[in-house]
């Protein structure tokens, strides 16, 4: 469980610094298609990676007690 719960914090941390690269690409970049597919898609994924950590952890607190 603590393994899933570390892997979920560090795919946030990741996919988090895809989101803060890819917005800057998204002022004058050739390629705007494929940039907002990248902004999108690392959104949705910081999104899921924060709700699995915030449902691991509260289910990691409730298993301890």
């Amino acid at each position: 469980m603590n393994k899933v719960l570390a892997m979920s914090i560090l795919g946030m941390g990741l996919a988090g610094a895809v989101l803060i690269v890819s917005v800057a690409l998204l002022f004058k970049s050739p390629a705007e298609n494929v940039v907002q597919m990248v902004a999108a898609a690392s959104t949705v994924a910081y999104a899921v990676f924060a709700v699995a950590a915030l449902v691991l952890r509260k289910r990691f607190e409730d298993k301890g007690e």
